[in-house]
């Protein structure tokens, strides 16, 4: 059981990277361009915010399963998961309103959390 949730969160947490990728270029290019964002863009952004959730939640899973309250690095996934949601809705907020530049900072902030607490779990420094 154990196992199976390891893979999953694992799997979605490789997900949530890539749709949070694909949803930042499908908002971010057209509104730089001054263009209407593709339709695309809804559905990469509830996969992404989905996906993103679903690794949070395999998270816990495998945090009560196996024991890991002690360590700090399933702490840093909830806050990240956290800051992930967040700047979604920010960055869904300011594509609304054809902000770029608040949705810039909104989509960088996803992804480079995203990215950092991926490296960080893979890593697991500490």
């Amino acid at each position: 059981m154990y196992q199976a949730f390891y893979e999953a969160h694992r799997g979605f947490a490789m997900l949530g990277c890539l749709t949070t990728v694909l949803w930042a270029a499908l908002a971010l290019i057209p509104t730089l361009r001054q263009q209407t964002p593709s339709r695309l863009w809804k559905p990469t952004y509830v996969a992404a915010m989905a996906t993103t959730g679903l690794s949070g939640v395999t998270g816990l899973v495998i945090l009560w399963l196996g024991n890991w309250l002690t360590f700090v690095f399933p702490w840093l996934g909830l806050v990240a998961v956290a800051l992930h949601g967040v700047a979604g809705v920010r960055g869904r907020k300011a594509l609304a309103l054809g902000a770029s530049g608040p949705l810039a900072i909104a989509l960088l902030v996803q992804i480079v959390t995203l990215i950092a607490i991926y490296g960080l779990m893979t890593v697991k420094p500490f």
